[in-house]
């Protein structure tokens, strides 16, 4: 806001103050000791916009004795007003164009933070950490703090006191760009992850696996595919002894489904349009009640889906492909053809209103299970990783 206040300040400025200024040294002295002036707003075409007070009360034979001199001098000021003028505009359509950018940039940086700081608490929850991403929390953590120093010490110097604002601003402005386009690159949450072809090694391996056994809960994703008959499968979790721990698939022509300890229920979803959709699915072991969400409308729901099973411990997590052993041995023929994105898992039943507000954009929420996060996240055999935000 400050910026675009100083700009409208300088080119209201202008046509008065740097007109008037630039010849103050030419003006003899009143009975003051000191120039008076006398100056109108006038069009760039005219002649003369200031003249002194002295000088009007002598008529113009005092004007015209200088004449030759300020038509020269004149006509510098206007093309140096016209250059400023010109200059001050395309920088507001500038500023104004990446206003949006700079205030989403500057809530990822916020976001990123507060991300970084959750790691503390990690040993609390359901999954586990490698013990060799602790050296990178802390790097993030220390560079996050650094660019959050620096951010608070920009400043923009006055208008009053620094009058060729535009060359003090603009560095700044870069500065602050540059920072927020590195946060945004290198730091942000909002990527998503394609599979452009049907293989059977193309893959994202979730670096985190179950700390213990879980007896409810919900999954979350954006994915978008064009492919039919059928998707793949966008997701699945095997554990020693069992393949099909937790396992989302549509596979040639059959419905999509859920697989809960190789045991299957349908849902009723359509999702193969070439658009971004949020889909949500829950469970709980008690009756083997789910759920399932398209869109953050429910639209399907059951029962009798491995009730009183708890889903084990120590597996693989794996997007975009069905293992047909731990961590491996995939079919081309189930691997998922799309992008995926904002992959969250809760030990818990999320709500009909969470769901709603997730997949409208009014909040957001990562998973206590899985964190979509590019540091969780391991790409193999060529995965695309691409920015991404589902609610932009």
């Amino acid at each position: 806001n400050l910026i675009l206040l100083t700009i409208a300040a300088v080119e209201m400025a202008l046509h008065w103050a740097l007109l008037c200024l630039i010849f103050s040294p030419l003006m003899p002295a009143t009975e003051y000791g000191l120039p008076k002036f006398i100056c109108s707003p006038m069009p760039l075409d005219m002649d003369n916009g200031c003249q002194s007070a002295s000088q009007q009360r002598h008529g113009a034979g005092a004007n015209s004795a200088g004449n030759g001199h300020w038509v020269g001098t004149l006509e510098e000021a206007k093309e140096t007003i016209l250059h400023l003028r010109e200059t001050v505009v395309h920088q507001k359509e500038t500023i104004l164009d990446q206003r949006e950018t700079v205030r989403e940039l500057t809530a990822k940086l916020s976001r990123c933070e507060a991300h970084s700081r959750r790691h503390g608490a990690a040993a609390a929850n359901t999954m586990e950490d490698p013990p060799k991403e602790t050296s990178g929390v802390n790097q993030m953590e220390r560079m996050l703090e650094s660019l959050k120093e620096r951010l608070e010490h920009l400043q923009v110097p006055s208008l009053v006191h620094q009058p060729p604002l535009l060359q003090k601003t603009i560095p700044y402005l870069s500065q602050l760009c540059f920072l927020l386009i590195f946060v945004h690159l290198f730091l942000s949450e909002d990527f998503r992850v394609g599979f452009p072809l049907r293989t059977n090694y193309m893959y994202v391996k979730v670096k985190r696996t179950l700390h213990h056994e879980i007896f409810a809960f919900s999954i979350c994703l954006w994915l978008k595919s064009s492919s039919a008959p059928g998707m793949g499968t966008p997701f699945s979790y095997s554990v020693p002894g069992q393949a099909n721990e937790v396992v989302l698939i549509e596979w040639g022509n059959n419905p999509m489904e859920l697989l809960i300890n190789d045991k299957a229920a349908t849902l009723p979803l359509a999702i193969n349009d070439a658009k971004w959709h949020h889909i949500c699915v829950t469970w709980s072991t008690r009756d083997g009640i789910w759920e399932s969400y398209q869109d953050g409308v429910r639209r399907g729901s059951g029962e009798n889906l491995a009730p009183w099973h708890p889903v084990k411990p120590g597996g693989v997590f794996v997007l975009g492909q069905e293992q047909d052993t731990l961590g491996g041995r995939f079919d081309a023929t189930q691997a998922f053809i799309g992008e995926i994105s904002d992959f969250n898992m809760w030990g818990h039943i999320l709500t009909p209103g969470e769901v709603y507000k997730m997949a409208t954009c009014t909040s957001y929420a990562g998973g206590d299970i899985i964190n979509w996060a590019e540091a969780s996240m391991e790409l193999h055999g060529g995965v695309v990783k691409l920015p991404f935000n589902a609610c932009h």
